[in-house]
């Protein structure tokens, strides 16, 4: 397991996506850190007390937005995926092309 650098606003969205799936590890990994492990996850809450607090206030209306946000992101990622590997797989194509063509 590699260390993962958290940004503010992804520390932002992990006290909001607690608070939302009400410390749910399995839920707030997949619904908002897909690309994490739960223990990474884990880690990041447990390393910080403050975070304890945070997580036990309402969830407010911008933590309510990073969450619509971060799943929005999470279901596009596998299309752009798709379309970078086919951009990808096409640009290598040409090239064989372009190559035989000399």
């Amino acid at each position: 397991m590699s260390y993962h650098f958290w940004s503010d606003e992804e520390t932002s969205l992990l006290i909001a996506s607690i608070k939302r799936y009400n410390f749910d590890w399995e839920e707030v990994q997949f619904k908002t850190f897909p690309n994490l492990t739960i223990a990474q996850i884990k880690n990041k809450f447990y390393s910080n007390k403050q975070f304890k607090v945070l997580a036990n206030q309402p969830i407010t209306d911008y933590e309510k937005q990073l969450i619509r946000n971060s799943r929005q992101n999470v279901q596009n990622k596998p299309e752009n995926v798709q379309q970078e590997l086919n951009d990808q797989l096409n640009d290598f194509l040409n090239k064989i092309n372009d190559y035989k063509e000399k």
